[in-house]
């Protein structure tokens, strides 16, 4: 459960070091990230609150989707298992020439919910694992790793797109699964247009950068 379905998409708090400061704002969630073997991640990230829900985005620094590369993630997951609300292994890094499409996807989907499974089993609980990933051309193809999120039993998708006729054919294709919608939102309307298309849950990235405190608490109040 959430607060409210506005959060902070990742890519604004790398490590979670802003939690503190970022729980004061309203927000319903806040996704830290993308944490790597690399940058590792601040101790706030493991405190519990339950007005604002902790999602973990894991990857790798390392470019493609080859075996090392998904041994980042699945040790990444390992390590954020117990500091989070829900995790994301992200697929919309182009810079790392990583996609919803590059080679090796399905095999990293595949073993990511084996080792969510064994890790949850261990544990005791279960934790929501989604993949963030572009929602590609209206008209086009689904992305490969959006029918493996269905196949290998993944709870849903981060998805980057401003199309509405987009989000709606793949909310409609996962069945059920959960949506985050990101990108290009920017006002209240926006967040509604979001939801009704299929969306559980929407993230905000520059309308916070550029708008602060005043923009966030703003839609909110159109929102309730």
């Amino acid at each position: 459960t959430f607060s409210n379905r506005l959060g902070l998409a990742a890519g604004f708090d790398r490590t979670g070091e802003l939690l503190p400061s970022l729980r004061t704002v309203g927000f319903g969630h806040v996704e830290v990230g993308t944490i790597t073997p690399a940058t590792g991640h601040a101790s706030a990230l493991g405190r519990p609150d339950l007005r604002m829900r902790i999602g973990a985005n894991i990857g790798s620094a390392r470019p493609g989707l080859d075996e090392g590369v998904i041994e980042d993630y699945t040790r990444t997951m390992k390590q954020v298992f117990g500091l989070c609300d829900y995790m994301v292994a992200n697929l919309s890094a182009p810079s790392l020439r990583r996609d919803g499409d590059t080679p090796g996807v399905e095999t990293l989907v595949k073993r990511l919910s084996v080792t969510r499974d064994v890790v949850s089993a261990v544990r005791g609980r279960r934790l929501p694992l989604l993949l963030k990933l572009e929602a590609g051309l209206s008209g086009k193809s689904f992305p490969a790793a959006i029918m493996a999120t269905r196949v290998y039993g993944l709870d849903g998708i981060v998805l980057v797109s401003d199309c509405l006729d987009r989000i709606r054919a793949i909310a409609t294709y996962l069945g059920g699964l959960s949506i985050i919608s990101v990108g290009g939102v920017r006002s209240a309307d926006d967040v509604r247009a979001r939801v009704a298309a299929g969306a559980s849950l929407v993230q905000v990235h520059s309308a916070y950068a550029n708008g602060g405190v005043a923009r966030i608490r703003r839609i909110l109040k159109e929102l309730s």
